[in-house]
């Protein structure tokens, strides 16, 4: 017998609700949405995310709850803060995790046996074409029920209403403080050395910039400087920021633009509702367009880029799910068709200007 052993590579323990990254080993965790995580991987620890808000700020939210459920499944630490004080009721109005406590599978899709055909048996076998993206990582979730309140106490929660700090010199430095000591409490730095007491921190920053921030929503110099000190922070710990704007407020683009280039990455909503394309045919199926503006590139030098960059998203009765945007299929056979008619009712009165028998 001999001592020799077979030299193996060391187990790494990872925080729990996260996973390494296939291109570079970045830690990654979900954003609660399969959609956003097929596209942009998922999201990187010490990312910052930004999200421009539509209109109403009606679908921005869901991607916040999502965030958040993901969140609470995964036992991680959130942080919310806000300008309003309806911040905290997002927490009550979670959706609930579809299955049980692990990583679900995607639902199951309708597998049924098609119909024969007989004449166009050419197109029998050809693969369908998925406007939806697909991903294992992370839970799904009911948007039509909400996540026990009991489940929800079990994660640390911290929840900031900024309206209350309007007294303070500067509104976004103290913010950018009490989210600096909230990340040396709970040891949430990457200096900590024991993997098992790693936990990861969630932040959510709702309506950044708003005019209910105070006198500090239109400097730009402000904005950016907190935008600044807050990727810092999330660089050096294990935290994951979720960063809403309503850019429609700010009425300036290039505000805008500055704000995106300060964060990882940057995805906007265009909603629909009482605009004009919401009478557009080729929306019919769809709320509004999902744009990318920026994606995520760390620890690499090319980003990853996703199947197609023209996306839409709709809202339905239990999840709000990110699509490739196509056309309908019978909006041409319509067109052709109203064509043609218009052609043959052309010819018909069209009179002969000579009579030609043969």
């Amino acid at each position: 017998m001999t001592s020799f052993k077979k030299a193996g590579r060391p187990k790494t323990t990872y925080p729990r609700g996260t996973k390494p990254s296939l291109h570079n080993s970045q830690l990654l965790i979900s954003s609660g949405t399969p959609s956003l995580d097929a596209l942009l991987g998922g999201l990187a620890i010490g990312s910052v995310l930004l999200v421009e808000e539509d209109a109403y700020n009606l679908y921005a939210k869901f991607l916040i709850k999502y965030f958040l459920a993901e969140g609470v499944m995964c036992g991680h630490a959130l942080y919310v803060a806000g300008p309003s004080v309806n911040t905290g009721r997002i927490l009550k109005e979670l959706p609930a995790s579809v299955g049980d406590g692990s990583a679900a599978a995607p639902p199951a899709e309708h597998n049924a046996s098609q119909p024969k055909m007989d004449i166009a048996w050419r197109y029998q076998n050809l693969p369908t074409v998925k406007s939806g993206f697909s991903n294992n990582f992370g839970h799904f979730y009911d948007l039509s029920k909400t996540m026990e309140q009991a489940r929800i106490d079990q994660v640390p929660i911290t929840v900031l209403d900024t309206a209350t700090m309007h007294c303070h010199d500067s509104v976004l430095q103290n913010l950018s403080q009490e989210i600096s000591k909230t990340i040396n409490l709970g040891n949430y730095g990457t200096s900590i050395s024991t993997p098992s007491d790693r936990n990861v921190l969630r932040l959510v920053i709702e309506s950044f910039g708003s005019p209910l921030w105070g006198t500090e929503h239109n400097d730009i110099v402000l904005l950016c400087r907190f935008l600044h000190n807050l990727r810092a922070l999330v660089r050096s710990a294990y935290a994951v920021a979720v960063v809403t704007v309503p850019n429609h407020l700010l009425q300036d683009e290039v505000c805008v633009r500055k704000l995106e280039r300060l964060c990882d990455a940057a995805v906007a909503l265009e909603s629909f509702s009482g605009s004009s394309k919401d009478e557009n045919p080729l929306y019919r199926d769809y709320h509004g367009l999902f744009h990318i503006h920026k994606l995520p590139c760390l620890n690499c030098l090319v980003p990853q880029y996703p199947e197609t960059l023209e996306l839409g998203f709709k809202l339905h009765r239990k999840k709000f799910a990110i699509e490739k945007l196509h056309l309908p299929p019978e909006l041409s056979e319509t067109a052709n068709r109203a064509q043609e008619d218009v052609v043959k009712k052309s010819t018909q009165h069209v009179p002969s200007k000579y009579n030609i028998d043969f």
